[in-house]
């Protein structure tokens, strides 16, 4: 063996040249595939972070006219709880339970959505009860603390304080801090929103346990623990129609409204994982052909060479194995040093991105990576050297001298 390692060497130093594109050819191979790899592992985790979350949330609501209505719903008249324009009914606090359990559900939050006349001027406005201790589901759906432009969002152990949308609040005339009157009670407007395009939206919010005693002084029964919108986050854009599907046997009767954005999102996002493991494949098979190209053209250089070692007794199986070993070894030198530049790239280039310090990670979690681009390395190394290492061993000595 020892004098097999000590053959290797001599002949990859006598030819440096061929022995350096080698090497080089294998660590740009193994730094591309382990870059590549990478970025991929983490690109649920950052890359795609934004596909795998685009458009995945949704409300659900049972309309007034169902019969599937599991409770004595108010009459459908100006004042009445809606949800996407129309008249909507109660159900019990349980559907939202039921629903926040599902196994593609993220979370899910019970909300009040009622319209009701000023009783000044009797225009139309809407007042949206939503737990502010519920910001997941919340915030997709209805509004977010980034929505605020004025004042603040309101908290959990807020009592007689409003939100105001933007546009209702112009047209009112009403800023932060101001009063408004509703159902006979004085909120204080403590911030605006603008939450641009979303489900579930209202003029007025305020927190559930606000929401519910104004809503009870107008339709003269409690609400209790009920809720006419069950606002819903999804776990993925690639589980909504799961989602969908399983609220909707969950509460019956009941309507989904959505944004039909979630579909490209989960195609996109599967598209850029398997555009970016198909690119890995084609550099790990191209550096493998570039490296049995060189392996098979040191061979036929070496045939006179072959040709006396086989004319003095080796063996065909030594020749095999010492072509075999210089493959190998270069193969494993430039694993390792492709390794090396791949790390570093990934931890000097791309500290400011979110995609690259997630793909460089810890080291115990990249460990698996390094191991699979070593593994490449080693697979090239095997398969560029075999097959020459096979057409050195059927060569026939008399043959090999007599061509040269």
């Amino acid at each position: 063996m020892s004098y097999l390692l000590e053959c290797t060497l001599r002949e990859l130093r006598r030819r440096k040249a061929r022995t350096a594109v080698n090497v080089f050819g294998c660590a740009l191979a193994v730094a591309l595939v382990v870059v590549l790899v990478g970025l991929v592992s983490s690109a649920k985790s950052a890359a795609n972070a934004v596909l795998t979350s685009t458009g995945t949330h949704f409300i659900a609501f049972v309309p007034l006219c169902s019969a599937a209505c599991p409770v004595d719903a108010p009459a459908g008249d100006a004042e009445s709880f809606v949800a996407n324009g129309v008249p909507a009914t109660l159900f019990a606090a349980d559907y939202v339970a039921k629903v926040g359990g599902l196994p593609t559900v993220k979370d899910a939050s019970p909300f009040l959505l009622y319209r009701l006349k000023d009783e000044r001027d009797g225009h139309l406005f809407t007042i949206g009860g939503f737990d502010p201790a519920s910001p997941t589901a919340v915030a997709t759906t209805c509004c977010a603390a980034t929505d605020v432009i004025s004042g603040r969002f309101v908290r959990p152990d807020d009592s007689g304080a409003a939100m105001l949308e933007e546009a209702y609040a112009r047209a009112r005339g009403l800023n932060t801090g101001d009063t408004l009157a509703v159902a006979g009670e004085l909120l204080t407007v403590v911030g605006m929103v603008n939450p641009g395009i979303r489900p579930a939206k209202a003029d007025v919010y305020v927190p559930l346990p606000d929401a519910r005693p104004l809503i009870e002084r107008r339709i003269g029964h409690p609400v209790g623990d009920q809720a006419n919108i069950v606002l819903v986050e999804v776990a993925g854009s690639s589980l909504q129609g799961q989602a969908m599907q399983s609220v909707r046997e969950t509460i019956p009767g009941c309507v989904i409204s959505t944004y039909a954005c979630y579909k490209p999102a989960a195609l996109v996002a599967g598209i850029n994982e398997g555009s970016a493991w198909l690119l890995t494949i084609v550099i790990a098979v191209s550096a493998a052909a570039f490296a049995l190209k060189s392996q098979l053209s040191s061979v036929i250089e070496r045939r006179r060479e072959i040709g006396i070692l086989k004319a003095i007794g080796w063996a065909d199986a030594r020749v095999v194995a010492q072509i075999l070993a210089e493959s190998v070894l270069q193969a494993v030198a430039g694993g390792f040093i492709g390794c090396i530049a791949a790390e570093v790239l990934l931890w000097a280039i791309l500290p400011g991105s979110a995609v690259g310090a997630a793909a460089a990670g810890s080291l115990p979690g990249r460990l698996p990576v390094i191991a699979l681009g070593m593994a490449l390395a080693l697979a090239g190394g095997v398969i560029a050297g075999g097959i020459p290492a096979l057409v050195a061993a059927r060569m026939r000595p008399a043959e090999a001298l007599r061509r040269l």
